[in-house]
């Protein structure tokens, strides 16, 4: 039984396997929401608006985490860091312009999801970098919040936000790619989380070398 709990365990505390959990969600969404596109008889115009627009967080997360299963790409982490955190600020400005164009339950719920993403990859992945220092992060209210709070409240709202869709979907395919959506979120939520449990073994272990 404790073999059979330890197995159960080790996939979602592996970041390897959820990194390619998270990477084959993102290719699944992508290429169902194209497929869905086509089969709905849509331009080729319309298919490519829709992939920037509704799709481009989607390309975002594949172009930050492809590098990253790539030795040779390993090397510009900090940067991919970055870069995801500068175009999650972008996109979280373009949440609160929607809201206020087309006021509505889901869009607010993907507002309070992409700030609350915004802020933990600031939290997370400039952590120990020069512009975390520079910023004073450190001091940040929002480094009071714990690891376990932002990955559920994440986990939360992303459940809130399916059953939202469930309730507005008329169509089957709309239903898939909202259940894919949710393992998405879950997916890249246990990711963040891993990473700050990561950090907190690295600090741990120099506090421990200094003492």
């Amino acid at each position: 039984m404790k073999e059979m709990e330890k197995e159960e365990k080790e996939w979602y505390d592996n970041p390897r396997i959820i990194t390619n959990i998270a990477i084959s969600f993102i290719v699944l969404m992508l290429l169902l929401s194209e497929s869905f596109a086509v089969k709905n008889n849509l331009s080729t115009a319309n298919i490519l608006r829709n992939l920037l627009n509704h799709n481009s967080i989607y390309l975002i997360w594949l172009i930050y985490f492809v590098p990253l299963k790539m030795n040779s790409l390993k090397k510009y982490f900090h940067y991919l860091n970055l870069f995801l955190v500068v175009v999650y600020f972008i996109f979280s400005l373009t949440s609160i312009l929607t809201i206020i164009r087309s006021f509505g339950i889901t869009s607010l719920i993907n507002l309070f999801l992409n700030i609350i993403i915004l802020i933990y990859i600031i939290h997370v992945l400039l952590k120990n970098t020069r512009i975390w220092k520079d910023l004073k992060l450190e001091s940040s209210p929002f480094n009071e919040i714990s690891n376990d709070n932002y990955f559920y409240a994440i986990i939360i709202l992303a459940s809130i936000l399916l059953i939202v869709n469930l309730i507005n979907v008329v169509s089957f395919d709309g239903v898939v790619l909202s259940l894919i959506g949710t393992a998405y979120y879950f997916a890249i939520s246990r990711y963040l989380y891993l990473y700050q449990v990561h950090l907190d073994s690295i600090s741990n272990k120099e506090k421990k070398v200094k003492k």
